[in-house]
């Protein structure tokens, strides 16, 4: 579609237009640009007849879903426990895994005698899944061999599996736990681990084999945090950061609690912390039911085989492509027009939306550039989610809106190669997700709109 209007000046202009606007019609291209597009600082120009302007919505674009080669989650100050059965993308399971921090010498005397046990997790407000069934949540397994760190790490599709060196039987005794509301806190788990594993503990010490880390970590590799088998509400986390000041995270990790039998009421304890040790997440996702499971690292499934929707999911490593392979049909059309103004609309479905689930959808995604292989490249502009009015049915309608302005003069003026953009949340080691519409769709479609002004 396009809209211009008719200063005299511009008429033989017109004329020209539209014969080109003929031979190019199975382009969907309705506009021209100058070989060095700039912009001349009018912002948004209105299409009347005062300004010679040109609106262009009809610009073929491609969307497509692409899966990243890794997601870390190591760096992160987090655990992410949990099973959810999400409606769009299927069964999604989360594992966590830790070592132990010796936190200093644990030393007890070989009179003194233990009594407990207990991991202990505080948890923030995040959820995300149905927050009102109740689950198991946690099953603590020990790791039977230390985790290399350069081995590990990542959240998917760069996934080895652990799960061979996860020792059969649960240290601790599982109690169902209520996710409860999104906006309200777990507050601090607190699992009272195995006898055998508090003896060992307590044995160990006596016999001075746990006065430095090395010894620690040959004799204890670590805990997998694992959801029930049954589990199918959500996914919980945990907050481990050393970071937040609170003495609550500060006291995450496994503590064992003992006695000297001389003095009983006095209660001894020594913390094994997890907050300065090497923690990470895992995600598995089943492939029945998912629209993408045939993606594989830094693939690409065209939205044309997903219904017409793009996926963005952070945890998952999904992420959505979006190319103009036309762009440069737009030198086609003379050398006194110039890009204005280039808006990327994304709306998001209803159907893909919840009031009733926590699915929480990314407050800001992260736009970059990329290359042919779908790697990201430089971020040029973020996209915050908001209420958008659809410009095809008026609705208002979720989405987000962006600027591709300075990547369409980049791209024309050979600055960057037209290999296209990623759309990614801002926060890729969550597992928030988004649904966009694709470009194709009858309802909620993906659209570009360019803004051209002739220089004469």
């Amino acid at each position: 579609m396009m809209h211009k209007s008719k200063p005299a000046a511009s008429r033989p202009l017109a004329a020209a237009w539209g014969r080109l606007l003929l031979g190019f019609s199975l382009l969907l291209v309705a506009a021209g640009c100058s070989t060095t597009p700039t912009s001349i600082g009018v912002g948004l120009p209105s299409v009347d007849a005062n300004t010679g302007a040109y609106l262009v919505d009809t610009l073929t674009i491609k969307a497509s879903t692409v899966l990243r080669d890794s997601v870390v989650t190591s760096t992160s100050s987090y655990l992410l426990v949990g099973r959810y059965q999400d409606p769009q993308l299927g069964a999604i399971k989360t594992t966590s895994y830790t070592t132990l921090s010796l936190g200093g010498a644990f030393q007890p005397t070989q009179a003194q005698v233990a009594d407990s046990a207990v991991l202990v997790l505080v948890s923030d407000t995040y959820r995300y899944g149905d927050t009102t069934k109740t689950q198991t949540l946690l099953n603590v397994r020990e790791l039977g061999s230390f985790l290399p760190a350069t081995s590990y790490g990542f959240a998917s599709p760069k996934l080895t599996p652990i799960a061979t060196q996860v020792q059969p039987g649960s240290l601790n005794f599982t109690t169902p736990v209520a996710p409860r509301r999104a906006n309200r806190t777990l507050g601090t788990l607190r699992l009272r681990l195995t006898d055998a594993y508090r003896d060992r503990l307590m044995n160990d010490g006596k016999n001075g084999l746990l006065t430095t880390q090395e010894q620690l970590d040959n004799r204890y590799a670590g805990l997998a945090l694992q959801p029930a088998a049954t589990d199918a509400a959500a996914l919980v986390r945990f907050n481990v950061g050393a970071s937040s000041g609170s003495s609550a995270v500060a006291e995450s990790g496994v503590i064992i609690y003992y006695h000297d039998p001389a003095d009983a009421a006095t209660v001894l304890s020594h913390t094994f912390n997890i907050n300065n040790a090497r923690h990470f997440y895992q995600v598995e996702q089943d492939a029945v039911g998912n629209p993408v499971a045939g993606l594989t690292s830094l693939g690409q499934l065209d939205a044309a085989l997903t219904g017409q929707q793009t996926y963005i999911g952070g945890l998952l490593g999904l992420q959505t492509k979006i190319e103009i392979p036309y762009l440069f049909d737009l030198r086609n059309f003379g050398q006194n027009l110039v890009i204005t103004n280039a808006t990327m609309t994304a709306e998001v479905p209803a159907t893909t939306l919840s009031n009733i689930l926590a699915l929480p959808t990314p407050t800001t995604l992260s736009v970059s550039t990329t290359n042919q292989r779908n790697q990201p490249g430089t971020a040029f502009t973020n996209s915050t989610y908001n209420p958008t009015v659809s410009t095809r049915d008026g609705i208002t309608q979720a989405g987000y809106t962006w600027s591709v302005l300075a990547y369409c003069q980049n791209v024309l003026s050979n600055n960057v190669p037209n290999n296209g953009m990623l759309l990614n949340t801002s926060t890729p080691a969550s597992p928030e997700r988004v649904i966009l519409g694709g470009p194709k769709r009858a309802t909620n479609r993906m659209q570009l709109r360019l803004y051209l002004i002739s220089n004469n």
